[in-house]
């Protein structure tokens, strides 16, 4: 190749870089550009330019991709704004599959492949989400929150209806339940619990924690609003809930080493299982989330500085 095939082969590289509709102007200058420099070097050393001229001229310029960003920066694919959002979900992902496994040990669970499977979901999630907001910027856009303590009577009294209906009211009677959802002539039977179950003490803590769950919001409908206290309650009731819930994916035993499963079917127990898996992480990383929004609120100042501030 000679000086004047290097310098297109370098044009052509910038050029793929770039987006499809500025290659062209930006082509034709950065030729124009680097057709002057060889020129110059050429007429300052005194000979015509060649291969290692333009080499060495190029490799000032530095690398294709790194030149390209002069004219178009690449964006990274987990923005810097993102960067402690993406280490609390991938935080809470790695909590969640540790504990799945150790409950598990028999399973030989995967805990490696599944790690990176939950990283890569993160990183299309995240790199989607920045591509969003750079092509259109109105989607995300930023709106003045009330403060943590805000919570309007009308919507804690319909998270207390909702909470009383399905969590509350399908855990502690599955069967009646899926009975009033459901045709008459489908079989509900496969949801009959396991006897040992009903009655274990994982069954009834769950129960309890639902319960609590319910009086949270019952608590905020008639406060008007969420303090603190109550705020931390429900971020310790949801990572015991996740717990239990995973509880249940898990095999189970009394005291004296007896098996046990929720359901009296394998199959229902079966396709239950990974429900309730998804359910008790989802919950778990929610309550990492928002204990760590707990932990980095910004405490409003003293009085006397609202006042002077006023």
């Amino acid at each position: 190749m000679d000086a004047n095939e290097i310098l297109e082969s370098y044009v052509r590289d910038v050029a793929d870089c770039l987006p499809r509709a500025r290659r062209d102007d930006v082509a034709s200058e950065l030729r124009s550009l680097l057709a002057e420099e060889l020129a110059g070097r050429a007429q300052e050393s005194g000979r015509p330019p060649d291969r290692a001229m333009a080499m060495a001229m190029l490799q000032a310029f530095g690398r294709p991709a790194e030149y390209a960003q002069r004219y178009h920066a690449r964006p990274a694919l987990v923005e810097g704004a993102d960067n402690h959002h993406f280490l609390i979900w991938a935080t809470g992902g790695a909590v969640v599959l540790v504990m799945h496994a150790a409950l598990n040990p028999q399973q030989h669970v995967d805990l490696d492949g599944l790690f990176l499977q939950w990283l890569g979901l993160l990183l299309l999630w995240f790199a989607l989400a920045g591509w969003i907001r750079r092509r259109r910027p109105g989607v995300f856009r930023w709106k003045p929150s009330h403060g943590p303590e805000w919570m309007p009577r009308g919507l804690s009294a319909l998270s207390l209806v909702a909470t009383l209906l399905f969590p509350v009211w399908m855990y502690a009677a599955p069967q009646p339940f899926a009975r009033m959802l459901l045709p008459s002539t489908l079989s509900v039977e496969g949801l009959a619990l396991d006897p040992v179950f009903a009655t274990s003490g994982i069954r009834l803590l769950t129960m309890a924690l639902l319960v609590g769950l319910a009086l949270g919001h019952a608590i905020a409908l008639v406060l008007g609003r969420q303090p603190a206290w109550l705020r931390r309650c429900g971020v310790a009731v949801n990572l015991a809930l996740g717990l239990l819930f995973v509880i249940h994916a898990s095999p189970m035993a009394t005291l004296d080493g007896t098996p046990f499963q929720v359901f009296a079917l394998a199959h229902a127990n079966a396709v239950a299982a990974p429900i309730f898996l998804g359910l008790g992480g989802m919950m778990l990383l929610v309550g990492l989330y928002y204990a760590w929004r707990e932990w980095s609120y910004l405490r409003p100042p003293p009085a006397r500085h609202r006042g002077a501030l006023a």
